[in-house]
């Protein structure tokens, strides 16, 4: 099975490795098809410095889910981000927004695997920052807290984005449970119905002391009958990049996190009528990282001596149908959405084997998801001063999370990795010491969510609009834990366990969330809002398992809702003729009844209970500053100061989680900001140079509330610098980027346990080349 596997992830390799020379090899021929005249209409033209817009041009976002609205109108911090500014940043991945907006805080522990945070408002027992591809939330499987490491969302590639909306403060009345700290949405770009055109992108990165990276993607629009039907499609690979280091009992191996990831995204309008719309999507994305994706804190920079061969493996599906229908006096949308995710992570566990005598184990956690969703609803586009939008959602979860323990040889290979895999090897077999499979147990989680909501805005005068929104929840979720084999006595004498169930608990939920704003427009190009905005996440069932029923664990069976409620205030806006836009906000936050999770051993046993009270204050400023068509200057800046509002429970202390009121929340950085330029001139027909520089800073957070923790680590203030030159036609576009140019090991992500702390970073200095072509 290894030598197996082993092939797979080579030929995906060599897949990856063909596609992206392939869209390097058609961008570079590209310029022959450059000098032989300008661009048809048929081909998406980059835009060049004499069409620059002014720096207050707004992007026009959805978050209203009432059409189309410019940001400065929205009564909410809202920051969006066009696809050619993502391009220009270099930005391909969920991991990569960071260098966009300050306010994104993300916590990264390898690729497929993060946390994304607004505002400060993070907890290990869950995502606190909705996510949307279009109409469709993406919602992911989740497991123990330290098993699938980040929020459980996949890492989907940003490839061929209209836009993307950050959507600061609680979202629940529009978009749900799980928007507690925001909704990060992601605008693709759709079929044009009128022209065929596409473009290919191809970069090759040079690591310093890392493994090259080779990255491409192909793009193709293709209307089937003009003005009616059209199909648009993408399809993306990138693979290598490693640069850990890791030593297993003894024997050395380089840049051992490889990772590889293929995707492609195919999506299909129809439109039979003026007033009738629909629009069909597939995704599906494959990552396989070859091994362990932190280094040790103890053997310094990109060195691990973990003695486990740590892959990480992730497939996503995700599909979406949605069906538009103007009836002149407002819209009524129809969205269905299905996906399913499989997870599958080998991490060291010589915690556990220590606890149990066991030498040469690894822990596998498991996550196979699936879940559905249907909403329907309706948006007016009334005459007079009242507007509304209205609907229903329903969604269904079934998540199964399964933890395995499995041998593994002095190589660090483990012959299986699954209870069904070591069934189906023949690895599962009676008699001491002939069963690779040690101990393990299923967790199935089902929960059906059903939810009503309505928001209306009302001008009070010309310049005046309120908005209030409701939204009403029930959810009903149900956890079955199964044992698959008792490690006392079952495995030390060789006994193979039956199948039992060992907890079967069911949770009702049901919580409203509410929205009030004012928006001011004091002039055409300045809006001053004030807000108050509450969120929720759904509760849950713990689960218990024989191997902590032997310890004498006893968990709280369920958990409840958390919720937050938020207070701001802003004002956006354009000065100076258009040049210079900007957004300020600042913030209130009460967090209460917070998930948290408290464990009874160091990394062994977990589970999740209602105890914190969390208080926020905050501030977000955003300017950009365009004074010619040439140059353009942007900064941004957020302070958070997130802490505990009362001790936690003393369970929780006992645990070795020590935090009281006034700690600061853990991975938390107060301040975070970029800062970028670019410039760009004409430097011949229709050719075009253009370089930017840009610089993010995040200053210190650590892993704990309080020192007096069993894990404390502290995340350093770190400062990472990117530039790029290239010069551009319509048609091509060439250039060379530089990542992390000062070569500092900044400190991404963090997990504390007593094998060692691992710390998660960005990759050394990476050179890139690279090359894009439209047609």
């Amino acid at each position: 099975m290894i030598a197996f596997n082993s092939r797979v992830r080579l030929l995906r390799s060599r897949m990856t490795y063909s596609v992206a020379a392939s869209a390097l090899l058609l961008a570079l021929s590209g310029q022959a098809c450059a000098q032989s005249g300008p661009a048809s209409d048929a081909s998406p033209a980059a835009p060049q410095a004499n069409d620059a817009p002014p720096a207050g041009t707004d992007i026009v976002v959805t978050a209203t889910r009432r059409g189309d609205t410019k940001t400065r109108d929205i009564p909410l911090a809202i920051a969006a981000v066009s696809g050619e500014a993502l391009k220009e940043a270099n930005v391909t991945s969920f991991q990569d927004l960071r260098k966009v907006d300050p306010s994104l805080n993300i916590t990264t522990f390898g690729a497929g695997q993060q946390r994304t945070v607004i505002r400060g408002i993070q907890s290990q027992a869950g995502a606190t920052t909705g996510l949307y591809l279009d109409e469709m939330p993406i919602v992911g499987g989740t497991g123990a807290p330290t098993s699938i490491l980040g929020d459980g969302r996949p890492a989907l590639q940003l490839r061929d984005i209209d836009h993307i909306e950050i959507l600061k403060g609680p979202q629940g009345t529009l978009f749900g449970s799980g928007s507690v700290s925001g909704t990060l949405r992601v605008i693709t770009a759709k079929p044009d119905l009128t022209s065929f055109g596409g473009h290919a992108e191809g970069a090759i990165g040079i690591l310093d002391g890392g493994n090259p990276n080779y990255d491409g993607s192909l793009t193709l629009n293709v209307p089937v009958v003009k003005d009616v039907l059209a199909v648009r499609g993408v399809v993306w690979g990138q693979s290598g990049g490693g640069y850990i280091d890791q030593t297993i009992n003894g024997v050395y191996h380089a840049n051992v996190n490889d990772s590889h990831i293929t995707g492609f995204r195919v999506s299909a309008l129809l439109k039979p009528t003026p007033d009738l719309s629909l629009l069909l999507s597939a995704s599906q994305q494959r990552i396989h990282v070859d091994g362990v994706a932190a280094w040790q804190q103890d053997q310094g920079p990109y060195k691990s001596i973990s003695p486990s061969v740590e892959f990480f493996r992730e497939k996503v599906q995700l599909y979406n149908a949605t069906a538009d229908y103007d009836l002149g006096f407002g819209n009524i949308v129809a969205s269905g959405s299905y996906g399913k995710q499989d997870n599958l992570a080998a991490r060291d566990s010589s915690v556990t084997a220590h606890l149990f005598r066991l030498a040469g184990t690894v822990y596998v956690p498991t996550i196979n998801f699936e879940y559905a969703t249907g909403e329907i609803r309706f948006s007016s586009k009334f005459s007079g001063p009242f507007q509304i939008v209205t609907g229903l959602f329903y969604e269904y979860d079934k998540n199964l999370n399964g933890t395995n323990a499995v041998t593994n040889d002095r190589a660090g290979l483990a012959r299986c990795y699954t209870y069904e895999e070591c069934i189906a090897d023949g690895f599962r077999r009676p008699g001491v010491g002939n069963s690779d499979y040690q101990f393990g147990s299923l967790n199935t989680t089902i929960s059906n969510q059903y939810t009503a909501y309505i928001q209306g805005d009302y001008t009070i005068v010309g310049n005046l609009t309120a908005t209030v929104g409701f939204r009403y929840f029930k959810a009903d979720t149900r956890r079955i834990t199964e044992n698959r084999q008792t490690i006392f006595p079952d495995f030390f004498r060789g006994i193979l366990s039956p199948l039992a169930v060992v907890s079967d608990q069911t949770t009702h939920d049901k919580k409203p969330s509410y929205n009030f704003s004012l928006l001011w427009k004091a002039t055409p190009d300045i809006s001053l809002y004030a807000r108050a905005a509450s969120g929720f996440r759904i509760g849950g069932v713990n689960s218990t398992t024989s191997l902590a029923q032997q310890a004498g664990v006893v968990f709280p069976g369920t958990y409840g809702p958390d919720s937050l409620w938020n207070y701001e205030a802003g004002v956006k806006g354009l000065l100076f003729d258009l040049k210079l836009s900007f957004d300020i906000s600042a913030y209130h936050i009460d967090w209460s009844g917070q998930q948290l999770v408290a464990q009874t051993a160091a990394g062994a046993f977990t589970y999740t209970i209602n105890a914190g009270i969390t208080r926020t204050n905050g501030a977000e400023l955003n300017l950009t500053y365009r004074p010619d068509r040439h140059l353009t200057l942007g900064a941004g800046m957020t302070y958070v100061d997130s802490k505990l509002g009362t001790d936690l429970p003393a369970d929780v202390i006992a645990s070795g989680t020590v935090g009281h009121k006034g700690d600061r929340l853990p991975f938390i950085a107060r301040i975070m900001a970029n800062a970028s330029l670019e410039y760009k001139g004409d430097i011949g027909h229709r050719v075009e140079a253009y370089g930017r520089a840009s610089v993010n800073y995040r200053s210190a957070s650590y892993s704990s509330f309080s020192a007096a923790s069993t894990f404390y680590t502290k995340l350093p203030q770190f400062a990472s610098v990117s530039a790029e030159i290239g010069i551009r036609t319509d048609r091509v576009d060439y250039g060379i980027s530089v990542e992390n140019l000062t070569n500092k090991v900044g400190y991404l992500g963090v997990y504390d346990s007593v094998d060692g702390i691992r710390i998660y970073s960005p990759g050394p200095r990476t050179i890139s080349m690279k090359a894009a072509l439209r047609f």
